[in-house]
């Protein structure tokens, strides 16, 4: 899945116990501007996340949200509007938690009336589910006929391959509901088509899966046309990207912040891409990244990780909530130095890192948003569920985001900047 296997649910993770897991326009990086409209623009909230985990012991931080409307293809009134879908720019595709979904969707079918269903596994977990097909509308903007996976539908029986019962690298976790996975969904958004694309054309790859029964699911290939995909690449207009624009954010956090999921780059007077630095994606989808010393060949940018990843002894880790950093005496100011191998175009991060464990215990109220929060990204190194090493990576999580505007081209997909994939800010 490129990078994405890795960095979907980074950001779904529990807050208190554990840590891991995803501007004014045209100005490339700065804050302010007001908020746009158009209708090509649909808002984006970072809070605490939907009912069921705003009041619970753990809820979501740094999770950005959206609303979508799904309607069964072609129907204008067998339709459903779903909050709190998480916004991530580091998978592809809309996933729906089946036990929010009212509607009934039609399955999808291979080539030889199978029923197809994707076991998508994460750093902590794997989530089941067959796929369907609806016309996906999000803001003034719509895809029809997509691929969604509906994740937790019991329709067709987890496969012994992809349950799990635990949460370790061999023993990945089932995520199926809304608690275990943060949100009501997923949007991804990556700037990729399908979710995996060649890699799962093949048989033994462990993503996909076709259903002779609803009892029968065996691993599968399938083609690339039937994979769950990108829906913005299915748009009619705007098509060829996203850009996501937060405002700043303190590291003492703050309840919740708004700000704005904008479709296309440069093809409307309010996603131009101005003045900003265009990274293109090299093998993998990854860039590099050098930081003190090192250089971390296994950098990506992600709306769904819910802090900063890399790894660095140095920093004191938290003894409450362990995998993230807790620095002594204050914040931790930092530097990294964003790199693409493709077009070498370089960008300093400037940064700060806050100590997790004070930043929890002190707050007086639910911290939905904070750019300080930081861990360990060497605690994934083991993954059984990636071929990444933790210790080479550095993630560009959701606090990157914070008072910038960041564009996402789509692979494939023409801009003023040349064709994607690229990330530019």
């Amino acid at each position: 899945m490129r990078a994405n296997l890795f960095a979907a649910l980074i950001g779904m993770l529990c807050v208190a116990g554990c840590g891991g897991g995803g501007s004014s326009l045209g100005g490339g990086g700065g804050g302010g501007g007001g908020t746009p409209t158009g209708s090509n623009v649909q808002a984006i909230v970072v809070d605490s996340g939907p009912a069921k985990i705003a009041s619970s012991n753990t809820p979501a931080i740094n999770t950005a949200y959206t609303t979508v409307t799904i309607c069964a293809p072609g129907s204008t009134s067998n339709c459903q509007t779903i909050d709190h879908i998480q916004v991530d720019t580091g998978s592809s595709g809309l996933r729906i938690l089946s036990e929010v979904l009212t509607i009934t969707l039609p399955v999808q079918k291979d080539t030889t009336g199978n029923v197809i269903a994707e076991c998508v596994g994460f750093v902590d977990g794997s989530s089941w589910g067959p796929i369907r097909q609806a016309d996906v509308k999000i803001g003034g903007e719509t895809a029809l006929k997509q691929e969604v996976q509906i994740i937790g539908d019991t329709s067709y029986a987890v496969p012994s391959d992809c349950r799990g019962t635990g949460a370790t690298p061999t023993d990945p976790k089932l995520e199926d509901n809304v608690v275990a996975f943060g949100a009501n969904g997923i949007l991804g958004v990556a700037p990729f088509v399908s979710d995996c694309g060649g890699s799962c054309t093949v048989q033994n790859n462990g993503t996909y899966y076709t259903c002779a029964t609803t009892t029968t699911c065996a691993q599968n290939g399938v083609q690339e046309s039937l994979q769950v995909s990108n829906p913005v690449a299915a748009f009619t207009t705007d098509n060829n990207g996203v850009i996501i624009q937060l405002p700043s954010v303190a590291t003492s956090g703050t309840a919740a912040v708004n700000g704005s999921l904008i479709f296309g780059v440069g093809t409307q007077s309010n996603n131009m891409l101005g003045s900003a630095t265009v990274f293109n994606l090299g093998s993998g989808g990854y860039l590099t990244t050098k930081y003190k010393l090192a250089t971390l060949t296994t950098s990506f940018i992600d709306t769904g990780s819910n802090a900063w990843y890399f790894p660095d002894s140095s920093i004191p880790g938290c003894t409450t909530n362990k995998g993230f950093y807790c620095p002594t005496g204050g914040d931790a100011s930092l530097q990294a130095t964003l790199v693409s191998p493709v077009n070498n175009a370089t960008k300093m991060v400037n940064f700060s890192v806050t100590n997790a464990d004070s930043l929890f215990q002190n707050s007086k109220s639910v911290i939905g948003a904070t750019s300080g929060l930081a861990g360990d990204s060497s605690q994934f190194a083991t993954s059984s569920s990636s071929s990444i090493n933790g210790t080479n990576v550095f993630d560009y999580g959701l606090p990157f985001h914070y008072g910038k505007s960041v564009f996402v081209v789509i692979e494939g997909k023409n801009s003023s900047a040349g064709m994607g994939p690229y990330f530019a800010f």
